[in-house]
């Protein structure tokens, strides 16, 4: 199997890895867009207590802060994943707990998209 990598001031990331980010990024998106959908044209409630003023009051402002927040732990997981890269295979311990944030995240990010289209779904 042939690995493409990328460097990236001098550390080398996976296109796996890269793929991986995106895709993070991508439900967190999701669930901005379904979120924003839900709650504009469908009467949804955010169930979020830090995003629930916002969402009701200022739309923009709540878009803002919560791509900032998307986009901030995709380059967080890039850059963790950067750092796995260079490190020696003693450092197991660090890459399965790595994996494990970003696969929970992930289910997390899963779950809440599915049920705000179920929720947009079941008004339809």
């Amino acid at each position: 199997m042939h690995i493409v990598y990328y460097y990236t001031r001098g550390k080398r990331v996976s296109k796996t890895k890269q793929l991986l980010c995106l895709i993070l990024v991508s439900m967190g998106l999701a669930d901005l867009l379904t979120t924003l959908v839900g709650t504009t044209y469908f009467g949804a409630v955010e169930i979020n207590p830090l995003f629930a003023g916002l969402t009701q009051t200022n739309p923009v402002a709540f878009s803002a802060v919560k791509l900032a927040a998307v986009l901030l732990i995709g380059c967080l997981f890039y850059k963790a994943y950067q750092i796995e890269e260079t490190q020696k295979a003693s450092f197991q311990l660090e890459k399965r707990f790595l994996q494990s944030g970003y696969f929970l995240s992930l289910t997390a990010l899963t779950v809440v998209v599915t049920n705000n289209i179920l929720a947009v779904a079941a008004v339809l």
